[in-house]
């Protein structure tokens, strides 16, 4: 069946659950219309930037750029839907909070309190557009984020994800609201290296950066509340390699944040629970799938791509920045497409941090050689911990044909033998 008759068809499902559901579901996790149209939205967004970028590894599929521009236009206006009409906000009317003081959590910016299920499932405003419920303690239901994001110190999970660098530096400055010097690692063992300006070790590196940027990640000597048997047993430090030793701050003496698995020197705080009553695998968090920052985003794209920068859109941009605390985009961040489209992407970026946006974006946007900075053939990219040891390497050797298969899925074979008329996606033959 060609592509474009499939998409016309997810198309009308999803106009038919607009017609047929209400305004706003009284129900936890039932779909209401803002998020038929959130979802028709970003199905004609990609749908859109397929035949803007081209897709040579599907080789069924022709790009078209008058499609491309009819179908920006459509997921446009139907974001522009979803914002106006059915009195969605931010979280928290999108305010930043309070970011507290460093190596402090007893205080945290707002968008950490959106994630974690006390706050954040009231949903209040209506950010949550969409998403997944998860049934807690006894419910043989509960949402196991906090064993993939957590380390031993929470319930004894497993940090299986970890921020890493490169993260760290797209945090922009609360003063200039652009970005800063890179942070680089530096070994402990240097008498400077928790005093060098922009060193990773140094605390002040992270001062005056994005309010999400606390709310997201942990860098030395920041506090987590540590859990045990669903209680609070009080503040951890985290201290890279520094695996539940003891440690001195500000003439109290602490147990440091347990886990072998941080690998880049960072862990995450987003989407771990700061309160005892569930076990590792027991929350009730409600998982985002789509959001009110995220279609404010989406828009913005998707009219850029039509009528370049426009005020309206610049400020959808600049509400989902005011939320890290960062000022409004300056003219040069606004003053054609590319510096726009950039400025978005930005935004992205930092705002759905491990909400499973970004790797799509890069495929939909044939962005995968530019976000990595490398080529067929190139040297490999390494990436760096907070110690300045060289860690992870990816994209060895690159080749053509791995290049094609990182824009395209492998079609299981287990769904081949069940349906002898699937094919094989053409890198993956």
């Amino acid at each position: 069946m060609p592509i474009a008759q499939i998409k016309e068809k997810i198309m009308s499902d999803f106009t038919y659950a607009f017609n047929k559901l209400p305004d706003r579901s009284e129900i936890s996790g039932r779909a209401a219309k803002p998020a038929a149209l959130a979802f028709r939205g970003k199905l004609q967004l990609y749908w859109a930037s397929w035949n803007k970028y081209g897709w040579p590894e599907l080789s069924t599929f022709t790009p078209d750029p008058e499609e491309a521009k009819k179908a920006f236009s459509a997921a446009a206006e139907d974001f522009k839907h979803v914002i106006e009409d059915y009195g969605l906000n931010l979280f928290r009317n999108g305010e930043p909070g309070d970011w507290g003081t460093m190596g402090n959590a007893e205080v945290l910016p707002n968008y950490y309190y959106m994630f974690i299920p006390s706050t954040g499932n009231a949903n209040d405003g209506g950010e949550m557009i969409f998403y997944f419920t998860h049934g807690g303690v006894g419910s043989a239901q509960g949402d196991p984020y906090m064993r993939d994001f957590g380390g031993r110190s929470q319930e004894n999970s497993q940090c299986c994800l970890t921020p890493a660098m490169r993260l760290v530096n797209r945090y922009q400055s609360t003063k200039t609201g652009d970005f800063l010097p890179e942070v680089v690692g530096m070994n402990p063992s240097d008498p400077n290296a928790r005093t060098a300006e922009n060193s990773a070790l140094n605390p002040e590196s992270y001062a005056n950066r994005d309010y999400r940027m606390k709310a997201t990640m942990l860098w030395d000597y920041e506090m987590i509340m540590s859990l045990s048997s669903q209680k609070e047993t009080g503040y951890v430090p985290f201290i890279f390699k520094n695996w539940g030793g003891k440690v001195e701050i500000n003439g109290k003496e602490y147990t440091t944040y347990r886990t072998d698995r941080s690998v880049d020197g960072y862990v995450f705080r987003k989407f771990i629970r700061n309160y005892g009553g569930a076990g590792r695998d027991e929350g009730d968090m409600n998982w985002p799938v789509i959001r009110l920052a995220d279609v404010f985003l989406m828009y913005a794209e998707a009219d850029n791509e039509v009528n370049g920068p426009q005020p309206y859109a610049i400020d959808l941009v600049n509400r989902v920045r005011h939320r890290g605390n960062l000022p409004p985009l300056t003219a040069d961040k606004t003053a054609n497409y590319d510096a726009f489209f950039s400025a978005i992407e930005q935004e992205r970026i930092v705002e759905l941090v491990a909400e499973g946006q970004r790797s799509f974006d890069l495929r939909r946007w044939r962005a995968i050689e530019r976000a990595w900075g490398i080529y067929v053939g190139g040297p490999a990219v390494y990436n760096y911990d907070s110690h300045g040891a060289q860690r992870q390497g990816w994209f060895f050797g690159l080749s053509a044909l791995a290049l094609r298969q990182a824009y395209i899925f492998k079609i299981p074979q287990s769904e081949r033998d069940r349906n002898p008329n699937l094919t094989q996606n053409t890198p993956w033959l």
